[in-house]
This record gives structure tokens, sequence and C-alpha cells, in this order.
């Protein structure tokens, strides 16, 4: 590969630099038109100096790869690299938003989700407080997704605001916007005739074509998607799933993708745990 083939992209404060196949940057619109290979030039350089370089190092593995970011979420080992992960996955959004790349932003999405499935965490203050707050109106207008799935982690950790007590009305007043979206959110999964205390945002099945007992418990496919709007109960217009394979035995294993997941082998759908309680009762009496 010669040199008018590679790009050299500098990131960061530090100038961490990165070498990327002309060929992969020129499928991004936001490259494709920085990229200027004038007679005489050896090589071409970006500059993004006000991004983090270990977000953009998956930015570099997706857009070589064009695979989802589980294998991320797997290798994160400790507390310390779940956190810097976490942070990673949503400048990640934001970066893709602000370029265009909208898959991109859908499979950060994922990836979060998963990490917040695997750690078992509720939702992280200092992320409410940043999208809300320290993002400027339109990079937070970007992260809409994020937003809904945010809105939907306070409903399902707190239930609703009686049941939530001064903690759930101390964040709505800090953040007036969230309040809206908050009570938007519980409007329409209450006419949709579900709980909001079992219905899991960290739980993405695997299908957007799910049926009332599954939408009990988790979201479909493409909830937080930047296409959700569009693609209703049709298949996520995605390549490949980038889900973790939580496999519900009411979904049909022809309709759905296998993540490569080490995690995902791990994961049981609350459908399953049901189905296993009521089959160890019917064997104890039987």
């Amino acid at each position: 590969m010669g040199d008018l083939d590679v790009v050299k992209v500098v990131v960061g404060p530090r100038c961490d630099e990165f070498f990327i196949p002309r060929r992969l940057l020129v499928s991004c619109d936001y490259f494709s038109t920085r990229l200027d290979f004038a007679r005489g030039k050896t090589y071409q350089v970006i500059r993004l100096d006000g991004q983090c370089p270990d977000m953009f190092k998956l930015f570099e593995y997706w857009i070589s790869e064009r695979k989802g970011l589980n294998k991320f979420v797997d290798n994160a080992d400790s507390v310390q690299a779940c956190e810097d992960l976490h942070w990673d996955l949503v400048n990640l959004q934001l970066f893709a938003a602000n370029i265009g790349e909208a898959a991109l932003q859908d499979v950060a999405m994922d990836a979060l989700q998963d990490l917040y499935l695997r750690c078992n965490w509720d939702i992280k203050p200092e992320l409410v407080t940043y999208v809300y707050t320290e993002c400027d109106p339109e990079a937070s207008y970007c992260l809409r997704s994020l937003r809904r799935w945010i809105v939907a982690m306070i409903a399902w950790g707190m239930g609703n605001a009686e049941a939530g007590g001064a903690e759930l009305e101390t964040t709505f007043g800090d953040y007036p916007s969230l309040r809206e979206e908050y009570n938007s959110h519980l409007s329409k999964v209450a006419a949709s005739k579900l709980d909001v205390d079992f219905k899991n945002p960290q739980l993405r099945l695997p299908s957007n074509h799910l049926k009332n007992e599954e939408r009990q418990f988790g979201y479909r496919q493409c909830s937080f998607h930047t296409h959700r709007s569009t693609v209703g109960q049709g298949r996520c217009p995605h390549a490949l799933s980038f889900s973790p394979w939580v496999h519900s035995p009411l979904i049909d294993d022809s309709d759905s993708d296998r993540s490569e997941s080490r995690f995902a082998s791990r994961v049981t759908s609350p459908i399953e745990l049901i189905f296993a309680a009521r089959k160890a009762t019917i064997l104890n009496f039987s």
C-alpha cells in the first residue's frame, strides 16, 4: 500500500496518530470532503484535536471491520475498564452523530446497552448531567436516541414519581426537559398496557416483531436506533445484528442473527426464567 493510499489522522491533545486506508475513510462523507490528494502530496493528514484517542480506536475498528463493538464490552475486565469504555461509547455516539454516521451511532448505542446489562448498572447521574446540561443544545439533540434510553432507564429503575420519591423530583428539578420526556415515556408505556418496573431498557431482544409476552420485559432491537420511527416491526436495516443473543422461546431463531459476544451466551431472558420456574413447579407437584 503506497503513501497515497493511507491517511494519517492525528487525534487529541497528545497528537496520537492513526493510519487508516484512504478507501475506508472515503466511505464516510465527513472524511471524504476533507481529503485532498493534490499532485505532489505524499500523504494526507487530518487533525481531530478535540477528540479522544480511545474513542477514536473504536471508530477505527468499526470503519475497518464494520462489526459491532461487543468484543470491547467482553474485554473490559475491570471496573475502571468498564467506566472508561462507558464514556468512550458515549463520546463515540456524539462523534458519529456529528459526522453523520447513523449506523455507527446505533452500534455505539447497542454496546452501551450491553455494557449496562453486563455490569448491572443503574443509570449514571454523570451521564444524565452530561447529556442534559453539559452538551450544547445541538449536540444533545443529536443524542436523542441516547436521551430516550436514559429516560427509559430512569423509569425502569425508579418507577413513577411517587415510587421514585425525592430523588426523582430532584433529578427533574435539575433537568427541566427531562420531566417532559419522562412523562411522555410513561404515557406511551401505559398506553401499551406495560409496566415500566419490568420493561428493562438494558435488554434488547433480537427482533423488532415482538409478541405481547416479550414486550413486557425488554425492548425491540431498534427501539433506541436512529431509524426506529421508520423500521417499525421490520428487520433492522443494518447488515448484521450487533445484539448480544438473548434467546426467547417465543422468537423463531430464523428471524434473528447471533452475536459473536462471549457475554451473550451467559444472558438469560426473563421469559426463560419464568418458564423455568413454572416447569419446576409442575415437576414438584407431579
